[in-house]
């Protein structure tokens, strides 16, 4: 699902990044802090080093002596974790906090000073400063050390402190940039509400005015489109054009072999074949007529569409007064392109109207998941036993009225392909034939290959 979300993808970026940010300015700030601690400690000591050497004598024996008022009271206190030790020759002078501890001072030439770690009298550890002098004709060292333990104490005390501040400013960042995410996605997600849209019928192209990162992508879906409506149009032109271009030869054809073949049946036979293939033109041509100017980039409208439809179809039988009865709510467009509704409605109407005396019923109603399509007419009716031969491809009720079993096998395969299903039976109401359609809401998610996928 990560792998799949690119929110989320950005989000485990973003935490990964903050994760070695922090962690790499942890080491920066805990290696800046020690040493600026330390530094400001070394200072003091350095301070307090300066000061008892500002309060050392020698009497007149050589010996060094301090002035007592020169040694804070820290230093008198036993093990009190603050330590001095001065030493000139073989003396020493070591504070009382030392106790029966004792201090070992490298060597160190005189003028310099130097600060380094060492262990203390409980074993604890010390940062120790050193300074070399020359007073009064005689060499001193002098160390002041100071127990490190409140130091470390006030550096973990830091280190939670980083912590939790360092937590809430990821956090904050993470928020953050889930919103600004969210925002800039925006336009993904209207790309994809267009999208969805475009499949419903509702838009014959999508928008352009999107980031530059997705609009190569807009743009090619949009061409992917046009390229299939011009060959929409080229194709339903080019097949009226051929049913036109052949209906012409066919009548010469079907005259000149009425005058030619002198046997009866073979003469029956040639009429036959010849009005089959006539069949199949009328057809042909009454779809493209039917489809009219229709490109297939929008879902058909049944409050604009059908009456459109209907007119076609008074003017397709001029002779035929027959009165349709419809019945849908209102607003309601098919899960259809409009091409395939007007062929889907235009033959189930176009078969009604051949047969049906004076009236026809056409009601849609919607389901939870299905659409429900129903058309009776006031004709002749089928039996039982001629629903199922009905329905295969070129099969007529009556022989003698053309065209009735073409439109219905035309019908069933265009259904089969959105995954819905076609009934046959006799109307209750109106007695005549009764045709069912269930097509799911959204036929292109039904797993089968519906024309303009």
């Amino acid at each position: 699902m990560i792998r799949n979300s690119l929110r989320a993808r950005l989000g485990l970026g973003l935490l990964f990044s903050l994760v070695i940010l922090f962690t790499g300015l942890w080491v920066i700030v805990d290696v800046s802090v020690h040493r600026l601690l330390e530094e400001q400690m070394a200072g003091r000591l350095a301070h307090d080093g300066e000061n008892l050497l500002g309060g050392l004598r020698f009497d007149g024996q050589g010996r060094p002596v301090l002035d007592k008022r020169r040694i804070q009271g820290i230093y008198q206190q036993p093990l009190s974790g603050h330590y001095f030790l001065v030493e000139s020759g073989d003396v020493r002078l070591r504070s009382r906090s030392l106790w029966d501890a004792d201090l070992r001072l490298p060597a160190l030439p005189v003028g310099e000073s130097r600060q380094l770690h060492v262990t203390g009298p409980k074993g604890q550890p010390l940062l120790l400063w050193i300074g070399a002098f020359h007073k009064q004709g005689h060499d001193v060292r002098i160390g002041v050390a100071e127990e490190l333990a409140g130091l470390e104490t006030g550096i973990r005390r830091f280190h939670w402190h980083l912590l939790g501040w360092a937590s809430a400013m990821a956090l904050l960042l993470l928020l953050l940039q889930q919103y600004i995410v969210h925002r800039s996605l925006r336009s993904v997600a209207m790309a994809a509400r267009e999208v969805a849209r475009l499949e419903r019928g509702e838009l014959a192209a999508l928008r352009e005015d999107v980031p530059a990162e997705i609009r190569p992508l807009v743009q090619a879906i949009n061409a992917l489109l046009e390229r299939q409506r011009l060959r929409l149009i080229r194709s339903r032109e080019a097949l009226g054009n051929l049913a036109h271009a052949i209906k012409t030869p066919l009548t010469l054809l079907m005259q000149f072999g009425r005058e030619r073949i002198p046997d009866p049946a073979d003469r029956r036979q040639f009429d036959e074949y010849g009005q089959r293939i006539r069949e199949q033109l009328d057809t042909t041509l009454r779809r493209a007529r039917l489809a009219g100017d229709s490109l297939g980039t929008r879902r058909f409208d049944l409050d604009d569409d059908l009456p459109e439809l209907i007119d076609t179809l008074q003017r397709l039988y001029p002779d035929r007064n027959i009165t349709i009865d419809t019945e849908f709510p209102a607003g309601l467009t098919l899960p259809l392109e409009q091409q395939d509704g007007m062929e889907l409605l235009g033959n189930l109407l176009d078969n009604a109207w051949k047969w049906a005396r004076q009236r026809i019923r056409l009601t849609i109603e919607t389901g939870d998941n299905d659409l429900r399509i129903r058309i009776e007419d006031d004709g002749p009716g089928i039996t039982p036993e001629q629903q199922a031969s009905l329905l295969r491809r070129g099969r007529r009720q009556d022989e003698n009225r053309p065209g009735h079993g073409i439109g219905l096998s035309l019908v069933r395969g265009l259904v089969e392909d959105f995954g819905g299903t076609l009934h046959l039976a006799t109307s209750a109401a109106l007695g005549g034939l009764r045709v069912d359609v269930h097509l799911p809401q959204s036929p292109f998610a039904a797993g089968n290959d519906a024309p303009g996928d």
